[in-house]
């Protein structure tokens, strides 16, 4: 439907009306469209590496079995059952202009930050809220996978020698293969997807150095009531997203071992 909605002029209520591919050159010639592209594409460039590599930390730090690791486990796994909405209005009131967090900075004899009014530190705020609710999840997703090694593969190398970091490096990493893949997909498609944190902290701005092209394509659809635009936009959404997870698979072999 929204692949067909995007040849056509519509508000929601009056008739549809034809508009072949001008949706698609109003797209492009968009300064405002081309600049949520870049926000988004940078945002997932943050997200992505970050958001594996921390849950990786934290798989490798609870994956063995221990006195007080399940609750560690729990510590990290928790915020992921905690609601998008709940989690983006706390760190709204932590980081805006007389929150918590400012008021430790002022505390501190430092000069408070403009944070979520601020066009090169809202994304950052944004990112982190992210992180914090994804990693936990994450984690678990990659215990799950080293626990799969069996325990013979690390004791040879523990016997010819091998450190922790060439236990890493050449036993865990290449042996959770399909779940650093499936990790890459799913934090790849996440990070195009974000929407609720941005439209509860920042609306898309200051000056629209947070709206990414779900969120623009929502304004057009459900603000500026132009749904053949914002359908053509989420058309576009998911061929990026499609390309970017067809040369994942390709590049990691859909996450086969060799």
């Amino acid at each position: 439907l929204g692949f067909f909605l995007s040849f056509y002029q519509w508000n929601g209520l009056g008739p549809m009306q034809f508009s072949g591919m001008k949706n698609y050159t109003t797209m492009f010639a968009d300064p405002i469209f081309i600049r949520s592209v870049k926000t988004t594409l940078k945002y997932v460039l943050y997200f992505v590496p970050f958001n594996f590599a921390i849950a990786m930390v934290l798989a490798l730090l609870v994956q063995r079995r221990g006195r007080g690791i399940a609750f560690f486990r729990a510590i990290y796994f928790a915020p992921a059952s905690i609601s998008l909405v709940v989690v983006s209005f706390v760190w709204k009131y932590m980081f805006q202009q007389n929150g918590m967090l400012n008021g430790v900075i002022k505390s501190m004899g430092l000069a408070g930050q403009p944070f979520l009014g601020s066009m090169s530190q809202a994304l950052g705020v944004l990112l982190s809220a992210s992180l914090y609710l994804s990693v936990g999840y994450f984690m678990v997703i990659f215990v799950a996978g080293i626990n799969e090694i069996p325990e013979t593969y690390y004791e040879a190398a523990r016997v010819d020698g091998a450190t922790k970091v060439h236990q890493f490096w050449y036993i865990t990493l290449p042996l959770v293969k399909p779940t650093s893949f499936f990790v890459l997909v799913m934090s790849i498609l996440q990070g195009f997807q974000v929407f609720d944190q941005i439209y509860i902290l920042t609306g898309g701005g200051p000056f629209y150095s947070t709206t990414t092209t779900v969120f623009y394509a929502f304004q057009n659809a459900f603000q500026y009531y132009q749904f053949g635009y914002a359908s053509c936009i989420t058309v576009f959404i998911f061929l990026v997203q499609m390309v970017f997870s067809i040369v994942l698979f390709r590049t990691l072999k859909g996450g086969e071992i060799q």
